[in-house]
């Protein structure tokens, strides 16, 4: 730059693409997801269902793609070691966003070919994500976190798996289908309970003490976490698989000593935290989705043992009304409070741009948490109890707090530069 302002000659004034920009392009394509969940909700509630499929895989396409993107942002972080160049990074988040949407729209469609066509980009891309994530870990200075290393690889085979059930699935393979109902069950506890929950957890063990002001800290919770909810989703989905009633009951009860594990290692570093003199109601938005999201998920898996426990068969398990707290409460609610803090920390702009987008993510916090989880716990609790009005109350809630969180987003991404300079 000259004295008078003006790019020196021969200087490509454009900042180059950097590991910001990928994620918070992938922050967006995120909040794309999002809003397609919530569509697809709205049309499943107009006709009677018949987009479900469309709620769930677009849910699952947030996931991913949340996945891809922050999974190796922390391996490295954590390492202290140098990301993946940026246009490998948005070619792996390319091909779980285009997965993702072909599987939507071919099960929504009725076009096996599409499915099968999304069902192996979104496989090609996890395997990038896996050498994203795992391959700057072993670089020779790097730092060792054996514990987050192990969740991440655990999450990314059950994801794998996971995804390849489901594909099989809705392409229509003989013997997956006759045989669905062992596997449906097996699926969810490889993806939902499995992958994405223990993807949460290993990223809480960074990001709680960073959000809170401590320092990670090892200790009997974080191990318990790790052992629980690593382990114990794979015997569920095994034994649902083999019809082994009593490995699942176990394996649930391994999974819910993980869940009391990763709360009392979130309750831990609260309790450690440093003092705040500043952007209180961003920190509150943030604190209170990422402190709830951990108690939704130890409910939910606590019913689905209490439920095997007493007797319920085997054979006829569902997640079904264990889908709001695991998606809503758990799942949905870790993505938001992570965008929440991370879009200020992670996106491109100055400090200044940064604050403006902290004041706007913590617009409506107080009254954004009470409707998200309010609407949680009357959504379950009405269609438990068989409540419609109960339940449609909770459902308008949480579908609001959802849409005003999407759309902070949107206008928090927008104070973020995102040029198309070169690399």
């Amino acid at each position: 730059m000259t004295p008078g302002g003006h790019p020196a000659v021969g200087v490509d004034p454009r900042p180059r693409l950097s590991e910001r920009h990928v994620l918070a392009l992938s922050l967006a394509v995120c909040g794309g997801f999002v809003v397609a969940a919530v569509i697809a909700a709205g049309w499943a509630a107009v006709t009677a269902g018949a987009t479900w499929a469309a709620l769930h895989l677009s849910l699952a396409g947030a996931a991913t793609v949340a996945i891809g993107a922050f999974m190796p942002h922390f391996a490295v972080t954590l390492a202290g070691t140098r990301p993946a160049p940026p246009v490998r990074r948005l070619a792996t988040i390319a091909l779980l966003a285009a997965g993702s949407a072909s599987v939507v729209l071919g099960v929504f469609a009725g076009a096996r070919p599409l499915s099968a066509t999304g069902t192996a980009l979104v496989l090609l891309g996890l395997a990038g994500v896996a050498v994203q994530t795992l391959a700057p870990l072993r670089e020779p200075l790097a730092r060792r976190h054996p514990l987050v290393t192990a969740a991440y690889g655990i999450a990314l085979l059950e994801l794998a798996v996971g995804v390849l059930i489901g594909g099989l699935g809705a392409v229509g393979v003989p013997a997956i289908v006759s045989a669905w109902a062992a596997y449906r069950p097996a699926h969810a506890w490889l993806t939902l309970f499995g992958a994405i929950s223990l993807t949460i957890f290993a990223t809480l063990v960074y990001l709680a003490p960073t959000i809170f002001g401590a320092r990670i800290r090892n200790g009997w919770a974080l191990v318990m976490a790790l052992v629980g909810i690593g382990i114990g989703p794979i015997m569920v989905a095994a034994a649902f698989a083999l019809d082994l009633r009593a490995v699942v009951v176990a394996g649930m009860g391994i999974t819910a000593a993980g869940a009391v594990g990763q709360v009392a290692y979130v309750l831990d570093s609260r309790r450690r935290r440093g003092p705040y003199t500043s952007e209180h109601d961003w920190r509150s938005v943030v604190t209170g989705h990422l402190l709830a999201g951990p108690c939704w998920f130890a409910a939910a898996v606590t019913v689905a043992l209490v439920e095997l426990a007493l007797g319920r068969g085997v054979g006829s398990w569902s997640l079904g009304l264990l889908a709001t707290p695991m998606i809503a409460g758990w799942m949905l609610q870790g993505l938001v409070g992570s965008w929440t803090h991370l879009v200020p920390a992670v996106t491109p702009g100055d400090p200044a741009a940064h604050a403006r987008q902290r004041r706007i993510l913590a617009a409506g916090s107080r009254s954004r948490l009470i409707a998200w989880n309010g609407g949680v716990a009357l959504l379950w609790g009405g269609l438990a109890i068989g409540l419609p009005v109960v339940a449609t109350s909770g459902g308008v809630m949480l579908v609001a707090a959802v849409i005003g969180s999407s759309i902070l987003l949107a206008r928090a991404l927008a104070q973020a530069p995102i040029p198309l300079g070169p690399r």
